[in-house]
């Protein structure tokens, strides 16, 4: 049996173009019919339900991704910075205050975040384009893998995600409307921002390029706003700066590490790299936008919009994307592309907010039905990614971390301090609740102190010959070792073996 049908202008289609069409006609139905809270709510729990499913899946074969492991480390003690500024280490901490250690709770940790980003972004675009626009514009940004398929864990960039876009959404209003509470919360989230990750800097450029500019800029200057927005900033950043100045040598050290001195030519080519890079994550929004099939005069005010508001959007969208390049071109760094994970929520209102643009309920419809047909496609794909992941993945320690930290527990003394080959280390904690890295030489005077009060789990790879000689040297302070050779095995693949050499030294109390 055939299915067959018509579309909007009467032309009749016959199998999956029918099909299709069928879907999008109850999807311009859904959209006439609902509310647009009903239909933004029903779409943020399908995103979270699919994405929970997704990662389920594709993770199956492997444990935690180490991030989350390191955030665990952090969330162990409140303080106002880490490695990173400390924003995710606080969600963790509040997160796994409420919701057991495992790795579905990690998942629904990094899956709600996203969707809380979306529905910030949500209330962001209907301030300045119709309900068509902006939920034409919020499927495009589900398009973006960001969002979803490249947002693995929770981590410093992620974190900036939904705070990022609520600054902008508070800016946007204090500019134009001279709010005082819009203009407080402008600065704060944008100094929560600067607390996920110091990427918010060009957060920040961006907001000042953008108060400088347009005809606004003389009343805005003239109104309490902008002082009220610093204030807002400086009251939610105040505690880290002073962190920074008296206890910050791991984000300091941290900062210095993604300092990579190249030549000016080198530079220029990450520079480009990461333009590109850039690009290729909004290529779908992009072919939305051609979808749309905007004529000279759409393209035109699209590039150099008339209004105000439009023009702030470009500035705050541009400024934080491109500042990094030429940042980069002035002191090197460790510049990637993935790092803009924050960067699009306005991404919609520069493209789609033309009214020279027909955005109808059909086109709308497409758009969603797009996002389901690429998601599904996704999900179909999950346990094919868990097998990759598993037999081939870009790092081979992942699938064993839970493995070696149930082995370790067996040796005996509670496991507080750990230390050895960082590929394996690094994600141990998660399953080692009580336990954080040793930062110091085991072998120093500094490092034996830590050990005879806490006691120290060595995990050396099989490569990893100084570890296994930093482990002897405890032979004999009562250590005891073991080796095992592992593998993990997930729908008939198994992973390439992995030997592991795991000492504990008890603590000289226990001793």
């Amino acid at each position: 049996m055939s299915v067959t049908g018509r579309d909007a202008n009467g032309r009749v289609h016959r199998g999956p173009a029918a099909f299709a069409d069928r879907l999008i006609r109850v999807g311009q139905r859904f959209i006439t019919e609902n509310a647009e809270g009903t239909i933004v709510l029903a779409v943020l729990i399908a995103f979270v339900g699919v994405w929970m499913l997704f990662w389920q899946i594709s993770t199956a074969s492997v444990d935690v991704h180490f991030d989350a492991s390191e955030a665990m480390v952090w969330a162990q003690h409140f303080a106002f910075g880490y490695k990173h500024p400390p924003l995710t280490g606080w969600l963790f901490a509040l997160w796994f205050s409420t919701f057991p250690r495992q790795q579905w709770a990690a998942d629904l940790l990094n899956v709600t975040t996203n969707a809380v980003a979306l529905a910030v972004t949500w209330r962001l675009l209907r301030d300045h384009l119709d309900k068509n626009r902006a939920l034409f514009g919020l499927f495009a940004l589900m398009l973006i893998p960001l969002y979803d398929v490249k947002a693995e864990v929770l981590n410093a960039n992620t974190v900036m995600t939904p705070v990022w876009a609520a600054a902008l959404l508070f800016y946007l209003r204090a500019r134009r409307g001279l709010g005082l509470l819009d203009a407080f919360l402008a600065g704060a989230f944008a100094s929560l921002t600067m607390l996920g990750k110091y990427w918010a800097v060009f957060l920040f450029v961006g907001m000042a390029v953008a108060a400088l500019m347009g005809p606004g800029t003389r009343r805005f200057w003239r109104s309490p706003a902008p002082y009220v927005m610093a204030l807002g900033a400086a009251v939610v950043v105040a505690p880290h700066i002073w962190w920074l100045l008296t206890q910050s040598g791991a984000s300091v050290q941290f900062a210095e590490s993604v300092i990579n001195p190249v030549s000016f030519g080198a530079a220029l080519a990450k520079s480009a790299n990461y333009v590109l890079g850039a690009v290729a994550y909004i290529v779908v929004p992009l072919i939305f936008f051609l979808a749309l099939r905007p004529s000279r005069a759409a393209w035109a005010d699209t590039v150099w919009p008339p209004d105000e508001d439009r023009r702030q959007a470009w500035i705050l969208l541009l400024v934080p994307l491109l500042m990094p390049t030429l940042v980069n071109l002035a002191i090197p760094y460790r510049l990637t592309a993935a790092w803009t994970s924050p960067n699009w929520a306005l991404l919609p209102v520069v493209l789609y907010a033309s009214r020279q643009l027909v955005v109808d309920e059909r086109a709308v419809a497409r758009a969603g039905l797009a996002v389901l047909v690429v998601t599904l496609a996704i999900l179909i794909a999950s346990p094919v990614v868990a097998c990759v992941r598993l037999t081939n993945g870009p790092d081979p320690n992942r699938p064993h971390f839970r493995q070696v930290a149930e082995r370790a527990a067996t040796l005996g003394s509670p496991i507080e301090l750990i230390f050895g080959s960082e590929g394996i280390v690094s994600g141990l904690p998660f399953y080692l609740p009580k336990a954080q890295p040793l930062t110091v030489d085991p072998l120093s005077v500094e490092g034996r102190v830590a050990i005879a009060s806490h006691g120290l789990l060595i995990v050396c790879t099989s490569s990893d010959t100084p570890c296994q000689k930093i482990a002897g040297a405890f032979a004999d302070s009562g250590a005891r070792t073991t080796i095992a050779t592992l593998t993990r095995s997930f729908l008939g693949f198994s992973s390439p073996p992995m030997s592991y050499q795991m000492t504990v030294v008890p603590p000289l109390k226990r001793q």
